[in-house]
């Protein structure tokens, strides 16, 4: 009798290696098996193997005697007049052999599969075998499964790792497997009464899942914000100064900023009506300011329109709507004509809106000159003492309606004093006004 068995090894991690076998042999004679160490842990449902170095047992209640080869004296004919042998039973075909796959990077884990069988098996005997499993990489191999297949016939008796079946064939998992670790499975395998097998194969897979870190990571996206600051009216022939604040909320530093305004009649620039301006990086958290100043040509409304674009963040815009009248603002101012060094002396300065549309956010300045200290005044004037100026603020002023402020001082110097009025609206100027007061000095004893 003549039995071939071929080994199918293959071991994988995300891929498989295979590695196949040829055993052949003649009359088989009884066959002890050498099973390897098993494994930590209770032994498998059903039964326990023979221990390491002791010759397998049948376990069955009728085992059958060892096969002994039948001395023969007959010559046999030839072999045209030889009768047939008799039909075997039918055996599915088993599954073919798993390709290798590619070789597996260094710094990898590297698992291989290797089988323990007999060398001959002998027709209704069990088949006892080993699979084991090694790492061979340098890292660890985790959540190792090994599947396996082997020729129809046979059903899996005995494992010293409980079996379950993943996607048709029994599966057993391992763990993890550190690098250069070994784990072993030994099971039986029983043969299915009436079947003939005329070649036993098996075939075993390892796998194992890669080792992975995942990790969320905000990612900083840039962003700027647009600010267009202007009041909201103009008058026709006198500057219009308008603000660009662009301002970068966030950690991340914007280069390559451009900046794209559109004015409408009847605002103009003397670069023309569609401006642009570079900026080559608005540091994180910073504001930059951009002055504008436009004038109004005529009486009417317009815009001004804001694009400003920056690398790697949205574009932003804005749009001010300014409405252009005739500038209709007289101011009148009163004082001493002349005085001597350290008298007293008050003055007072009357605004008007002499035009039909209301004016707001006006306010009007008088520059102090040198000298006059000892400052007294109406209506909550602030005071900028750095450039010696006294500045009221009013929120409107409506058509016809009047302003009048007064204010108080001594003169210390004996110069001439001359003090000069402005008035404006949203810090464009509309209006100037001067008086001058003669100073004679000391007063004569």
């Amino acid at each position: 009798m003549r039995l071939r068995v071929r080994l199918l090894i293959a071991a994988a991690c995300g891929a498989c290696l295979t590695t196949s076998a040829i055993a052949q042999s003649g009359v088989p004679e009884p066959v002890q098996f050498q099973p390897a160490q098993p494994q930590p842990g209770s032994p498998p449902a059903g039964g326990s193997l023979p221990p390491v170095g002791a010759p397998f047992t049948q376990t069955a209640a009728n085992p059958a005697p060892a096969v002994q080869p039948p001395t023969l004296n007959i010559t046999p004919p030839p072999l045209h007049n030889s009768a047939p042998p008799p039909p075997a039973a039918t055996v599915a075909p088993a599954p073919p052999p798993v390709a290798p796959a590619a070789p597996v990077p260094v710094g990898q884990s590297a698992l291989a599969v290797k089988q323990t069988l007999p060398d001959a098996i002998i027709p209704g005997q069990p088949v006892v075998m080993e699979v084991t499993v090694s790492n061979g990489g340098t890292r660890p191999a985790e959540n190792v499964v090994l599947t396996g297949w082997w020729t129809n016939g046979y059903d899996l008796a005995e494992a010293s790792v409980v079996a379950q079946m993943v996607n048709g064939r029994k599966a057993w998992g391992l763990g993890a497997l550190a690098a250069g670790e070994t784990r072993t499975l030994k099971m039986k395998l029983a043969p299915q009464a009436g079947v003939a097998v005329a070649e036993f194969r098996s075939g075993f897979d390892a796998t194992c899942s890669t080792a992975t870190d995942t990790r969320a990571v905000k990612v900083l996206k840039p962003e700027l914000h647009l600010q267009v600051v202007a009041a909201e009216t103009a008058f026709v022939g006198h500057p219009v100064p308008l603000q660009l604040r662009i301002k970068n909320p966030t950690a991340v530093p914007v280069s390559s900023v451009v900046v794209r305004t559109t004015l409408a009649d009847p605002l103009t620039h003397p670069k023309g009506n569609s401006l642009e301006s570079e900026l080559a990086v608005i540091p994180a958290g910073g504001t930059e300011v951009l002055p504008l100043d436009l004038t109004a040509v005529r009486a009417g409304d317009g815009r001004v329109k804001v694009r400003v674009v920056g690398a790697n963040c949205e574009p932003v815009e804005a749009e001010v709507k300014l409405t252009a009248i005739e500038a209709r603002v007289a101011v009148t101012m009163n004082g001493p004509k002349s005085l001597y060094r350290d008298w007293p002396a008050t003055y007072e300065a009357v605004i008007e809106n002499q035009g039909d549309q209301p004016i707001k956010a006006a306010s009007f300045e008088v520059k102090l000159p040198p000298g006059f200290t000892d400052l007294r005044a109406s209506d909550k004037p602030g005071y900028d003492a750095a450039s010696h100026r006294i500045v009221w603020k009013f929120d409107a002023l409506q058509p016809g309606e009047k302003k009048t402020v007064i204010w108080f001082g001594f003169a210390k110097q004996a110069e001439d004093l001359t003090t000069t009025g402005l008035a404006a609206v949203g810090g464009a100027p509309l209006k100037r006004a001067e008086w001058t007061t003669k100073n004679l000095g000391a007063e004569s004893k």
